[in-house]
């Protein structure tokens, strides 16, 4: 339990909060650019052209 007890210390939270945000944004962009790239392949494959959309 000490491992927890100096993870919530305040200068630990100072670092670890920002890292997990740009890691998390990072993480949300990276999805939400593959779920744009599957929703074109299926576009394809059901026979539309998805740049004339």
């Amino acid at each position: 339990m000490e491992w927890l007890q100096q993870l919530l210390k305040a200068e630990t939270l100072a670092l670890l909060i920002p890292i997990v945000a740009i890691i998390g944004a990072f993480a949300v962009a990276a999805l939400k650019s593959h779920h744009k790239h599957q929703e074109r392949i299926e576009k394809i494959k059901q026979g539309y052209d998805p740049d004339s959309l």
